[in-house]
Order: structure tokens, then sequence, then C-alpha cells
């Protein structure tokens, strides 16, 4: 069943590229952080994974994948795109998976989390992508996603699946804007370890919230 699905899901990714229409704002940070040595974390809400992975192009992360069936299938799907993958959740393999991100942080290697699985709450950080965040040399950014009508204005190509996260599976032909916001988070040299990170998990909580709350278009 697998790899049934697997299969599936690399038709439609050839399919839905070709056709999709978007547009990427704020990925200059991204790339002038990189150039200079800086190592930045990027904090995915769930139900953007698809949509996430298209915007970053072929840039390099690290990125989290849970031990699950469901993780499987994603971190293969995952890995055919280029991407590094380290196994693990909260609920499952996670002070390993943690230790293996910290040590990606290290050698220089762009990391990405979706914060709130793979179980949720929906939207709610969890402690995972704040520490790494504190051993992060670069920013975090956060992925905001705005999609739009095709179709003569009146059609959204992209479905919310009845899933725990409201799954967005885009359709061929979507068409979408991403902005990679700059999360500013408290400095360092002012905080220990203990009291940053519940700190820049507030912090990103409400960026999460000011950007993905309930009836925006990115919902």
């Amino acid at each position: 069943m697998n790899l049934l699905i697997s299969l599936v899901l690399e038709v439609f990714w050839q399919i839905w590229k070709s056709t999709l229409r978007f547009e990427v704002r704020g990925l200059e940070a991204v790339d002038r952080q990189i150039s200079e040595g800086l190592v930045p974390v990027f904090a995915v809400p769930h139900h953007t994974i698809l949509l996430s992975a298209l915007s970053y192009g072929n840039r390099p992360a690290t990125l989290l994948a849970s031990l699950s069936s469901d993780g499987e299938i994603a971190a293969k799907f995952l890995q055919k795109r280029g991407f590094s993958l380290v196994r693990g959740s909260s609920s499952r393999g996670g002070k390993e998976a943690l230790g293996a991100l910290k040590q990606a942080l290290k050698a220089g290697h762009p990391v990405a989390i979706t914060f709130d699985g793979p179980r949720g709450p929906r939207l709610i950080p969890k402690a995972g992508i704040g520490v790494c965040a504190w051993h992060a040399t670069g920013s975090l950014f956060l992925p905001v996603f705005e999609l739009r009508p095709v179709f003569f204005g009146k059609f959204v190509a992209c479905l919310k699946l009845n899933s725990w996260d409201r799954f967005l599976l885009p359709l061929p032909f979507c068409r979408f804007s991403v902005t990679f916001h700059e999360v500013v988070l408290p400095s360092k040299s002012e905080h220990p370890l203990e009291e940053w990170v519940p700190q820049s998990l507030e912090i990103l909580r409400c960026a999460v919230f000011k950007n993905y709350a309930e009836g925006q278009s990115n919902q």
C-alpha cells in the first residue's frame, strides 16, 4: 500500500508542479544568511508541508519526519526532493531526533520542523522548534501562505482534508503566494536556555496566530 501511495504522490507531484503558479517572498533573507555562514531554522505548519517543500526550491535543509507509516511515506517522498531526513517526533524517538537535528545545525545545515506535528494540537508550537532555534546561528522563519482563486476568480484549487491539521492538498492549477517571515526572538545572551525557549515559543505562537487565524484565506 505504501508503495502505491508513493507512486501516486510522484505522479501527482510532477503534474502538480507543472501547473502551479506561485509567488515567493522573503527567501532573499534566507539566502543572505546562508551565504554569510549562518544557519536558519524553519517553523512549518503541518498542514502546509507540500506547499512549503515546493516553495523552498532546491536549497539544502534537514527535515524531521515522524516514525509513523505516514512519516515513512513522507520521508521517502522528501528524500527524492533532495532533503536530508531525521526520523522521530515528540512522541517517539524525540530525544534522538532532537540530538540529530542539533548536529545538523552544528554542521551548517538549515533545519525545518513541522512544529505542531505529528498529531497536534494544530498550530501550537512544541518545545523542539524552540530548542533548535536556540542552537541555530541564523533566524527563525515562518512560511505563511495565501491561496488565490483560479478560473475567473471563482474557485480555489486546493482541498482542505478532514484531518487534525486540516491538511492542504493543492490541486493542479493551484495558485498561491508564500512569505517567509523572519520571527524576531529574544537575545540569547540575555537569557538562559530554560527561559529563552518558552519565551521564544510564545513569540512564535503569536506569529502563527496572527498569520493563520481562523477565517483567513490561507487556512
